[in-house]
């Protein structure tokens, strides 16, 4: 039995405590940025259909460029990748900064900026995935992946974005100077980190080769492909959508004032926060699959709250749910990956993960939309959450797909199979 908090042995270890360090001021830094960048983008285009525009510009090269990312992840030092992206980031907020300084910021220069971010970004995600089972004990693993969500919550969903709202109303330029500067630190903590080599990889393979392998990987592990397809519906017809619609209906249906959208939103961040602390310290389960689709399910389910909700206490329990039980899930699968995925193929694989689960998201919500708008908000949270619901519960009960706990749940009937 583990006499101390996983997340006190986590702190133990000096290259997982620096990556955290590092994560949680970038984190505080992507809040700050949040707010700023938002209220830039209005300020300057007095447009909500620009800020649109500006969303869609970083969100399309991230998922585009995914695959091309986790080959790239694949051939190169994961912590050299991840210090190449924080410092790129950093000149381009720096750049913004120089803009506003100088009067002379429009918004076709923020839309570059949003797809060259979305670009690093792109980079980013598989080359963290991929970097922490190299300095992580696989034991403390659990702990490493809810610990991310934990300061992301808390600082990127929380205090960041609080902070961000205050600077910004100061100055636009000392707000996105913020985000800028955490960059610097996080990119700082990563290079007193100890050098990591390159993954073993074969040096006659091709870009396309790589990326081709990668996607063979992922179809042909059931377990992996499975869920990343369901996920894929319930990230864009209930989890995406809900960040609009849930604004929409507490103006629109409750006519609550503009604060209650901020109000939902840190619930969301707080239970989240929560949540990462208690499964920072939960051992991973025998049944992984079934327990993180349960989680999962329950997250989808607790938009149903919307079919009858009729003040703001009652519309914040789908939030509130929906973030711990994200977490829970997703810690479960990202400890999957890194222990499950062989090393030198986890980069392309949690890119092609990460392809595949949010590639239709953008659709997702627009389509969610259209059809909130002439069935209305709650016929569309009660219809939704169940159809997509639906592929979880078939995974939690395939034993094709939970095989790969066969060997967790009983050793020696596997040993003698």
């Amino acid at each position: 039995m583990r006499k101390k908090l996983a997340v006190i042995e986590l702190a133990r270890h000096r290259e997982p405590a620096l990556l955290i360090s590092g994560q949680a001021v970038s984190n505080f830094g992507d809040g700050v940025a949040l707010v700023a960048l938002t209220l830039l983008v209005l300020d300057t285009t007095h447009s909500v259909t620009a800020l649109g525009w500006f969303a869609a510009a970083r969100m399309t090269p991230q998922v585009v460029f995914l695959l091309i990312g986790g080959a790239i992840v694949d051939r190169f030092s994961r912590r050299l990748l991840l210090i190449l992206s924080d410092v790129a980031r950093a000149v381009l907020t720096g750049a913004i900064v120089v803009l506003i300084m100088t009067h002379s910021l429009h918004f076709w220069e923020l839309i570059v900026f949003a797809v060259l971010f979305g670009c690093f970004d792109a980079v980013f995600f598989p080359a963290i995935s991929a970097l922490t089972p190299e300095i992580v004990p696989e034991d403390l693993l659990p702990a490493m992946n809810a610990v991310r969500p934990l300061t992301n919550n808390l600082l990127g969903s929380t205090i960041g974005p609080a902070v961000g709202g205050l600077l910004a109303a100061f100055s636009a330029s000392l707000s996105i100077g913020v985000d800028c500067a955490t960059f610097v630190l996080s990119a700082t903590a990563l290079a007193l980190m100890k050098s990591t080599p390159k993954p073993a990889r074969d040096a006659a393979a091709t870009m396309i080769g790589d990326i081709k392998e990668g996607l063979r990987y992922v179809f042909r592990t059931r377990w992996l492909w499975t869920t990343s397809v369901s996920v894929t519906l319930v990230n864009a017809f209930v989890l995406t959508p809900m960040f609009v619609l849930i604004p929409y209906f507490l103006r629109h249906n409750l006519h609550l004032a503009k604060d209650y959208v901020g109000f939902a939103v840190a619930a969301a961040g707080v239970t989240g926060a929560l949540g990462a602390l208690i499964v920072a310290n939960l051992p991973s389960p025998k049944r992984r699959i079934r327990m993180m689709w349960v989680y999962w399910s329950i997250a989808s389910l607790s938009a149903l709250v919307m079919g009858f909700a009729t003040n703001f206490w009652e519309v914040i329990i789908f939030p509130a749910v929906v973030s711990p039980m994200i977490i829970f899930g997703n810690v479960i699968f990202e400890s999957m990956m890194q222990t499950e995925v062989p090393r030198e193929l986890l980069g392309r694989a949690s890119s092609v993960d990460w392809f595949v689960s949010l590639g239709v998201a953008p659709i997702g919500l627009v389509v969610a939309s259209e059809i909130a708008n002439f069935i209305g908000v709650r016929a569309y949270f009660v219809i939704f959450s169940i159809i997509c619901v639906v592929p979880g519960l078939w995974i939690m009960v395939s034993k094709r797909i939970n095989a790969v706990d066969a060997e967790r749940i009983n050793p020696v009937a596997a040993l003698e199979h």
